[in-house]
């Protein structure tokens, strides 16, 4: 229904304010704004939703709210600040639960594609590839905040004017890259506290190697292993987990001296605890380029970070389990509880009714019992291996009916 401006009305907002009428016009509009009201919030709502289906999100995960972001510092040269191609298409909706503290703008927000490096990246990083697969295994409360701290063309060098990951020697602050990532991951902690979340410095990504081609491997690991100890020394803790990624094998075949590179990079965990090496695949680079991943490339490569993560952390992980089955008295539910890493990963199970365990009610099934009438239903899935943190995940509740 329209409703046109006139003598004694003005539009305000949502409403019409009524000037100067009578009961029988006040009547009219209190009815009209019912209707206008109800038909705006219908219409908000109908475009909120179409939105965000538009950006890959649905309206329960929307409705979610981030309250506790796990953070990583994404380091290295251009592969890490991005270079995948295609990118920026429908295939990268921008996701909710995943922010940066960029290199350029120092600001908290949403990340991008591209994220916000030190250099101008090209293209989608392995960190975001990464970051999407690490919030699926993860509460709908959890987010990840990305630090981007990558610079392309940069090497372990003590060239006067150049940018450096070599520890303490750059010739000015502007070029001292490890000093630069401390100091922008401190703030970047900083500006999401103050932004009322709850905050976890999880790890370090680091993708380099391709600028340091001409260095033995002994050499190499040397500043590597340096880099480590003063990126956990800076940041106050001293187990943060550190992924290295692999270079392209392509790269490697095209500059015999990389292999020396790759060496120390597979080596890097029998040399520094808590550190993994995350694979990279064949084919998976840019046309015409044998150094630089493509989106396909950094996606696989963002999912060998992920595994090599939990691995470098030494933690169980596993998605949300979901129960199955009809929740009603007799009836058998079952805890389906995905894939857990790092193979193999002993689960147990716990089955809780209103939020008190079930006595007894430890297997993968269970049986709905008449005194769970009108309760809900959870499991915990518990992950355990030797050597490593055990974890839980608990499931959404089913409420038992008749």
């Amino acid at each position: 229904m329209a409703f046109p401006a006139g003598p004694g009305r003005v539009a305000v907002a949502e409403q019409w304010l009524v000037v100067g009428a009578g009961p029988p016009c006040l009547a009219w509009e209190v009815r009209s704004v019912k209707r206008l009201t109800t038909w705006i919030q219908g219409l908000l709502v109908g475009l909120t939703v179409s939105a965000l289906m538009l950006a890959g999100v649905t309206p329960a995960q929307a409705a979610t709210k981030v309250t506790v972001l796990d953070v990583f510092l994404a380091v290295g040269q251009s592969n890490m600040s991005g270079r995948g191609l295609p990118s920026g298409t429908t295939d990268d909706p921008a996701d909710p639960r995943i922010f940066q503290y960029g290199a350029k703008l120092r600001t908290f927000r949403n990340a991008t594609i591209p994220l916000d490096m030190l250099d101008v990246a090209k293209g989608i990083s392995p960190a975001t590839t990464f970051a999407r697969g690490y919030v699926k295994n993860q509460p709908a409360n959890v987010g990840v905040l990305i630090i981007p701290a990558a610079r392309g063309a940069t090497a372990f060098t003590n060239s006067v004017g150049t940018p450096t990951w070599n520890v303490g020697t750059a010739s000015a602050p502007e070029f001292d890259l490890p000093a630069l990532a401390v100091t922008q991951t401190r703030e970047g902690i900083a500006a999401a506290v103050a932004a009322g979340y709850t905050v976890k410095l999880k790890g370090i990504l680091w993708h380099q190697g391709e600028g340091n081609w001409w260095m033995s491997t002994s050499a190499y690991s040397a500043k590597l292993d340096e880099l480590i100890g003063y990126f956990r020394s800076q940041l106050a803790a001293p187990q943060l987990p550190f992924v290295v990624g692999g270079l392209a094998p392509e790269g490697i075949a095209a500059q015999p001296g990389l292999a020396n590179v790759d060496k120390s990079h597979k080596g890097t965990p029998s040399r520094v605890a808590y550190t993994a090496f995350a694979p990279s695949m064949a084919g998976g680079v840019n046309d015409g380029d044998a150094f630089h991943f493509s989106r396909t490339g950094d996606e696989f490569l963002g999912r060998t970070y992920l595994t090599a993560f939990w691995r470098a952390a030494k933690i169980t992980y596993g998605p949300v389990p979901i129960i199955t089955g009809t929740a009603k008295v007799g009836s058998t539910l079952t805890a389906v509880p995905g894939a857990w890493a790092v193979s193999p990963v002993t689960l147990s199970y716990q089955w809780y009714h209103s939020g008190t365990a079930v006595v007894g009610a430890t297997a993968a099934t269970y049986v709905v019992p008449s005194g769970d009438l009108g309760r809900t239903i959870t499991v915990k899935v518990t992950g355990s291996k030797t050597g490593y943190t055990t974890t839980s995940r608990t499931s959404a509740g089913t409420k038992v009916a008749q």
